[in-house]
């Protein structure tokens, strides 16, 4: 299993000399687990990743989206093996109880917002809707799909290959008091859906090599209505799921590379007391497994 981050930055992309170092791509992540290919998230990272694959020839993808808001969407229309008769490209995500997954697609797709619709995809297209708990597989991989605590709906992945595992746990408010989650019945158990939203990032988590984090928040920083999380959350998750190593991911726009170096340093000691390798996700780096 190979990963490699393309975007890694949460909210929107940013293009200004502060970011340079750790990347300023919103969220995508290319994964490859023998001789197939997943991509994680559409942000404005894709489109990077889809010319590598253009460049290798890789004429089949599926790709894994957390959930629909912009900043995880927004780089789909610019992935080069849309303009690619003979590709196949399949998108999934967990159902959503209002629009399928080609509305959501084709509404960022529409004029005004743009003069290229869904229709003019020349390759072959296809959206898979799962429910919550679904596993599936892509090539080799084992895929699961489970809800996450963040406004709309939203879905962490875990990709078994062998003896690796990658978790992507990404957006989410781990261990806050709020339920952001919707769809959920009027009648939902508040402190039940919050209890089993936070298992569900346990079970994806579990003995994972690489877990990918949304900290885009300190605890300092902490906003409870925004359904996001902190450090301190998932290295505890990390501990008491016996996951090796935590990569922090989906950084604040504004965050320097001088900020996220120490951010790395600050949890450096309490990673290491648990056993735990801890690194900050930048554009660029690959992972072997």
């Amino acid at each position: 299993m190979k990963i490699l981050f393309w975007g890694v930055r949460g909210s929107f992309p940013v293009a200004e000399a502060h970011a340079a170092g750790y990347g300023g791509n919103t969220p995508c992540l290319e994964v490859e687990v023998a001789g197939r290919t997943i991509l994680i998230d559409a942000g404005t990272g894709i489109r990077g990743a889809g010319q590598a694959l253009a460049d290798r020839g890789v004429e089949q993808v599926d790709l894994l989206l957390s959930h629909a808001h912009w900043d995880h969407i927004q780089g789909f229309p610019y992935l080069p093996q849309l303009d690619q008769e003979g590709v196949s490209v399949r998108v999934h995500s967990l159902r959503h109880p209002d629009q399928t997954l080609n509305e959501i697609f084709a509404g960022q797709q529409q004029p005004p917002f743009s003069s290229r619709s869904l229709k003019d995809v020349r390759a072959h297209l296809e959206f898979v809707e799962h429910e919550d708990d679904d596993c599936f597989e892509i090539g080799a991989a084992q895929v699961t799909c489970r809800r996450l605590n963040h406004p709309g709906v939203a879905a962490g992945y875990r990709v078994d290959s062998g003896d690796h595992v990658l978790a992507y746990i990404c957006d989410t408010d781990l261990d806050g008091a709020v339920l952001h989650a919707d769809g959920l019945g009027e009648d939902a158990d508040e402190t039940k859906w919050l209890q089993k939203l936070r298992q569900n990032a346990r079970d994806l988590g579990h003995s994972a090599d690489l877990l990918v984090c949304d900290t885009f928040f300190l605890p300092e920083e902490y906003e409870p209505l925004w359904g996001h999380s902190c450090p301190d959350e998932f290295l505890r998750l990390a501990a008491e799921v016996d996951a090796s190593g935590v990569w922090l991911f989906h950084h604040r726009p504004g965050r320097a590379d001088s900020d996220m170096d120490g951010i790395v340093e600050r949890y450096r000691p309490a990673a290491v007391s648990e056993g735990i390798q801890l690194h900050a996700a930048r554009e660029g780096v690959e992972i072997s497994l």
